[in-house]
């Protein structure tokens, strides 16, 4: 050590052995090192000649002879020898890749190693003139005051914390820092043994990680979608999971971690059959690659459905069980216009009822469902509605709308299940019943004595009547033919007798002309 070590301090050998033995009982706590022999050597010297050099002072008694009378041991040997451990104990202490200094109870310093001189940048003299106080940072200085004084009050023995020492440049250094107190052979306090590792990068890099831990958490917390890695499986457990699920589905995160039964339980009904992500991992998945995305409805704690689209991509863990790192997005929304947007493409836009395109395809359904008889019956109705112009042309556009609708809702009360009302456009609609052949003519005789239809309108009734055309099907019916059949059956009934004469006629007519033709091309 430099000149200010421990032989310029204590000249005398067992005060240099007592406090390096301290030290090293505190860098090592193991409590003590092999220099007792200087006892033995000092105990022998006070019964030397005259001319013997002196050796420390010792309250240590001289060892008895061993039997047979052999001498102890030479004391300038035992001297020797535990100068040369002091001196190892110097070089340890000297050598040490983290700054030691020994504190006195003042709180100086007057012994430091080489670490912490070039740590700090100050001399063994400046360490030696200054409390710690001095080079501490100022938001430090209390703590490490309050601790160092509880030390020597006998509260404890030692103390440790991270601190911030300023160096001789103004700079400032993080260390690790451990305090152990050395007691006298009174047991009072001597000394302290401080021992300061730089922690300056790794606290750098620490709040490095902190801060990008706080920007990812943000990110994922803020999201707008629920993030999570669990196990795969209908019960595996989730080890972590956004706050965002309270959100979207009532639930705390802890809930759905502390129970994994709550999210199988949370999946609609109808939606459990779906290919889940361990199918895709009974495939084959490799680590890194993502599962195919899933859309299913899972149940909210109140009691509605969310829709959401579950992206995921294998993992493995430190013991290489694999896990689910996936996004929960509520995708409700979307499903919603979505199914407005296919609603829109087979329904009227003013009534909600079907259009004439879907109308055709549920006609083709009902023909093509089995065999018509007594015990399965279709018919397709026409309605024309009787008086529509003038409720437009007197009351309005608007109110002829209302009309439409209030028409809607009435054919739609008087089909049973399994039926279907359609808007073919403008003031005509149609009506498919299917069932028994009884149960269809009871719905057609509904539907054709429907009877007048009104909305108010300050404080007048718009009115109209429907004229209804119905066709039962047989076996040589058609879609086509059918919806023909009744448009027919619906003019005979808009128009009276007056239009079954002059159909009559036209019939008789081209009646008379093919037997004409056919009398014409016989020989």
């Amino acid at each position: 050590m430099d000149a200010g070590g421990p032989q310029g301090q204590w000249p005398d050998a067992a005060e240099g052995a007592r406090v390096l033995s301290g030290a090293l009982a505190a860098l090592t706590r193991e409590g003590g090192f092999p220099l007792d022999g200087i006892a033995t050597a000092r105990v022998a010297q006070d019964t030397a000649p005259a001319d013997t050099p002196a050796a420390p002072a010792s309250n240590r008694r001289l060892p008895r002879r061993r039997k047979g009378g052999v001498a102890a041991e030479d004391p300038a040997a035992v001297i020797a020898r535990q100068t040369a451990r002091i001196r190892q104990v110097e070089s340890l202490i000297e050598a040490a890749p983290i700054g030691i200094g020994l504190v006195s109870l003042d709180g100086r310093t007057p012994l430091t190693n080489d670490t912490l001189r070039r740590l700090l940048g100050y001399s063994t003299e400046e360490f030696a003139s200054m409390p710690f106080s001095a080079y501490t940072a100022l938001d430090d200085v209390e703590e490490n005051e309050r601790l160092f004084g509880e030390m020597l009050a006998g509260e404890n023995d030692g103390f440790a914390l991270e601190k911030r020492f300023v160096r001789k440049d103004g700079s400032t250094l993080w260390v690790d820092l451990t305090v152990s107190l050395v007691r006298g052979a009174d047991g009072l306090p001597d000394y302290a043994i401080g021992m300061a590792q730089d922690i300056t990068e790794r606290k750098r890099l620490a709040e490095e990680l902190r801060a990008a831990e706080l920007h990812y958490r943000l990110l994922v917390e803020h999201v707008p979608a629920v993030v999570y890695i669990g196990e795969p499986g209908p019960e595996g457990r989730f080890s972590y999971v956004s706050p965002r699920l309270e959100w979207m589905l009532g639930y705390a995160p802890e809930e759905w971690i502390a129970d994994p039964t709550v999210w199988s339980r949370s999946i609609h009904p109808a939606d459990r059959g779906f290919r889940t992500h361990e199918d895709a991992l009974r495939a084959g998945l490799a680590e890194g690659e993502m599962l195919p995305s899933i859309t299913y409805r899972l149940r909210h704690r109140d009691g509605h459905d969310v829709w959401v689209r579950d992206d995921a991509v294998l993992r493995l863990d430190e013991d290489g069980r694999p896990r689910l790192h996936g996004v929960l997005l509520d995708v409700t929304q979307e499903k919603e216009l979505e199914a407005r947007l296919a609603h829109m493409v087979d329904h009227d836009a003013l009534t909600g009822l079907v259009n004439r395109a879907h109308f055709h395809r549920l006609v083709d359904d009902a023909l093509a469902g089995g065999p018509l008889g007594a015990r399965r019956a279709v018919a397709v109705m026409y309605v024309d509605l009787d008086g529509f112009k003038g409720v437009n042309d007197t009351y309005g556009h608007a109110v002829g709308d209302r009309v439409l609708v209030a028409v809607g809702e009435r054919l739609r009360s008087l089909v049973p299940a399994g039926g279907a009302v359609a808007r073919l456009g403008g003031d005509e609609f149609a009506v498919l019943v299917t069932g028994t052949r009884a149960q269809v003519r009871a719905a057609v005789a509904a539907v054709t004595a429907m009877g007048e239809v009104s909305v108010e309108t300050s404080g007048e009734w718009a009115r109209v009547r429907g004229s209804v055309g119905a066709a039962l099907a047989d076996r040589t019916h058609t879609t086509e033919l059918l919806l023909h059949a009744a448009d027919e059956a619906m003019y005979d009934a808009k128009l009276g007798a007056d239009r079954r004469r002059v159909r009559g006629t036209r019939r008789a007519g081209d009646r008379i002309a093919g037997e004409r033709r056919a009398a014409d091309r016989r020989p």
